[in-house]
């Protein structure tokens, strides 16, 4: 079996079972350190061990848990070498609708610190990478900066960068990225943010428009103009498309979910996973 690979120290989190929100366990009472740093990466992609918790169709098989627990160790132990690997979980956030991932990764990379800032930013920028995923590298950035706030310039010129290829980018990634230079109070970078504005370039269901912008920076006391209705862009077949679900999450400010309705997530990611397998 895959968990009788781990060592001891790290085969303990195959068996801690079900997560909890917050506070996160303490994962170095467990005697877990940096020698442990390589088998906890394994862990954290470790597929196999929640596709077994996938195809015996249960909730409550521990193994199902086990990543979210190594990644959740990784950060305590400010694993850089971890990383990559890290970034090469991102995908799951657009593949398998994950949302442990897109919530509990900006988190992890803000643990680790300094060290994930040009990889994060290089990944947002890539193009190649899927929406969410990239959507999450600039939540991460920005959990990064918040946490660290002498980098806060720093991660606000990476999201910058991305930004710039606004005429090229989905117009609601430059309203993610948008969105995160906001809260990080990225005056700085205003003028490029009004560009993608002006170009017709920002899905403004994330944010709302330039003056959105402008009143939640602290520039405007409130809108000079009437609030204008949530503009969509065109969907398949030339339709206007409503906000997907994952684009409402996001503009709702990643609002922290109840157990219960986690839990429905989990169990339709699931089967979401065991229907891809099967086919």
């Amino acid at each position: 079996m895959t968990e009788q690979t781990y060592s001891e120290a790290v085969r303990q989190l195959i068996y801690l079972g079900e997560v909890g929100d917050k506070p996160w366990l303490n994962y170095l009472t467990l005697g877990l350190t940096q020698a442990d740093i390589p088998e906890l990466i394994r862990l954290a992609q470790d597929v196999d061990l929640r596709w077994k918790a996938t195809e015996l169709e249960t909730e409550d098989l521990s193994e199902w848990y086990a990543q979210i627990h190594a990644w959740r160790a990784l950060g305590q132990l400010k694993a850089e070498a971890a990383i990559p690997a890290l970034l090469g979980l991102l995908h799951q956030v657009d593949d398998d609708d994950d949302d442990w991932v897109a919530e509990e990764l900006p988190e992890v990379f803000a643990m680790i610190g300094q060290a994930a800032i040009n990889p994060l930013a290089a990944y947002l920028a890539d193009s190649a990478q899927k929406l969410y995923a990239r959507a999450t590298a600039a939540e991460a950035l920005k959990a990064i900066a918040e946490a660290f706030p002498e980098r806060r310039a720093e991660c606000a010129a990476g999201l910058a960068a991305a930004l710039e290829a606004y005429q090229q980018n989905d117009e609601a990634l430059n309203g993610f990225i948008i969105s995160a230079m906001v809260d990080l109070k990225a005056v700085e970078h205003l003028g490029l943010i009004e560009r993608a504005f002006q170009a017709d370039k920002v899905d403004e269901s994330v944010l709302g428009d330039f003056e959105d912008v402008q009143v939640e920076l602290g520039l405007l006391a409130k809108r000079k103009t009437p609030a204008r209705p949530l503009r969509f862009f065109p969907g398949p077949h030339g339709t206007l498309a409503m906000r997907d679900p994952a684009a409402e999450r996001w503009a709702e400010n990643k609002r922290a979910q109840k157990a219960k309705a986690r839990r429905k997530q989990e169990k339709s990611s699931r089967r979401k996973n065991r229907k891809k397998k099967k086919k």
